[in-house]
């Protein structure tokens, strides 16, 4: 009994059945895949948020310090890598500089504004409390991992403080918190003894709106391409509780979170 096989035009249909599912399906599988990277990174915050609660609660309420003297109520620039020429350090006390923390990176240049703050929380204030480095890493980061050199220098994906600059919504009062309703509330420095724990952002990532994400813009009018994931950008805040906030809401959320438009509408 002879066998009948495919015909051309048979194989052809079924090849382009599979091609039609596989153009339907990935983009699915891209977007579930980005949706675990996002959850994975809001669980590195929510971590390294239970991490300061817990160093604070050692340290009589006050928040870990960083590189600087006193408590740190602004932010802090995570792409500032103090050991490259032209360093961008605007901070320069030198309280630190030629300690060496034990981490297989170079001595302390004493630069407190960028790599070595964070370098000081991962491995002086907070390396006791977490102990894993990768947590200071997103998942979906384009421009650091978690390399042994990036830890060494403090290179990692998370910002300190950030909405502390964020919310002067154009009133050139960086200082005061600006609410929907239009009230301000002043800042006081981070602790656990802060008002307003449940609205003060503890550590974001690439993508806070208004300054990185795809709805603010350049001086050249271009948008900006700076954020981790499509939707928004985790936060973790003072109270320990974390979350995903989304784009599109500019001044909308509270406190009203944004970037003065000095030069290009956002």
């Amino acid at each position: 009994m002879s066998r009948r096989g495919f015909t051309l035009i048979e194989l052809l249909v079924v090849i382009a059945i599979i091609a039609i599912l596989a153009a339907i399906l990935f983009p699915v599988f891209a977007q579930a895949r980005e949706s675990a990277r996002t959850i994975s990174c809001l669980s590195n915050m929510k971590q390294i948020g239970l991490g300061v609660k817990m160093y604070a609660q050692d340290y009589d309420e006050g928040y870990p310090l960083g590189t600087y003297p006193a408590a740190r109520n602004w932010e802090v620039n995570p792409d500032v890598n103090p050991y490259a020429p032209n360093n961008q350090c605007l901070d320069n006390f030198g309280i630190l500089k030629g300690f060496n923390p034990g981490d297989g990176g170079a001595n302390f240049t004493g630069c407190a504004y960028g790599g070595e703050f964070y370098r000081t929380l991962m491995t002086i204030q907070l390396g006791p409390y977490l102990k894993n480095s990768q947590i200071w890493y997103c998942p979906s980061d384009k421009f650091r991992t978690s390399s042994i050199d990036n830890v060494r220098k403090g290179l990692q994906s998370y910002q300190w403080f950030a909405n502390w600059i964020w919310n002067s919504n154009q009133s050139g009062a960086f200082f005061n918190i600006k609410y929907p309703d239009g009230t301000r509330k002043a800042l006081d420095d981070p602790s656990e003894k802060s008002e307003f724990v449940s609205e003060r952002q503890l550590f974001i990532e690439r993508g806070a709106f208004g300054w990185d994400g795809p709805d603010g813009y350049t001086c050249k009018n271009i948008p900006n391409t700076n954020y981790n994931h499509a939707k928004g950008y985790n936060a973790i805040y003072m109270d320990g509780h974390a979350k995903l906030v989304t784009f599109g809401h500019k001044w909308s959320t509270l406190p009203a979170t944004g970037w003065p438009n000095t030069c290009a509408p956002n």
